[in-house]
């Protein structure tokens, strides 16, 4: 049960107010694809459920050094 790094640069409008969110009361991660979360809008108090799909891509261990360890070869 934790907040992604995404819910805390994207916020969330309130369903009801449109009050800006930037934290859930509350989040899970369901399976490796989606996340719920619970918010709750300290304007107006109304509460609602979000489910996130998670798409993120993972790189490669070849990707992953090429990105961090470039090829350092002087001719």
């Amino acid at each position: 049960m934790s907040t992604s790094i995404v819910s805390l640069r994207v916020p969330t409008a309130c369903a009801r107010c449109r009050a800006f969110l930037f934290i859930p009361e509350w989040s899970e991660t369901v399976n490796t694809n989606e996340t719920i979360r619970i918010w709750r809008c300290p304007i107006c108090g109304h509460e609602f459920e979000t489910v996130d799909t998670n798409t993120l891509q993972t790189m490669s261990d070849d990707e992953v050094i090429e990105d961090f360890f470039p090829n350092l070869l002087v001719a």
